[in-house]
């Protein structure tokens, strides 16, 4: 996104949920995006509307709790030993 006033880039300030538009196939949202021009510092703001069914991800994408983590083979004097120092 670039600003309307002097062509900068801009940072997403703020996204907020104008309307629900329920369909027979998807639910989409229109969501008011504020944006921050990063040099001029002006703002402005855009509408989107979002299809909600495409942003749900699949059950098997989703992150799982993950196990701990296994410890490193190498002992710390292994390790140390491979340092150089300048």
């Amino acid at each position: 996104m670039e600003c309307p006033k002097c062509g900068g880039g801009c940072l997403l300030s703020e996204e907020d949920l104008v309307q629900l538009l329920p369909d027979r196939e998807a639910v989409r949202a229109v969501v008011k995006a504020l944006y921050v021009c990063r040099a001029c510092a002006e703002k402005f703001s855009r509408l989107f509307v979002e299809d909600l069914a495409r942003r749900k991800r699949p059950q098997e994408s989703r992150a799982s709790p993950a196990a701990a983590a296994p410890s490193p083979a190498k002992d710390e004097a292994e390790i140390a030993e491979g340092l150089k120092f300048f």
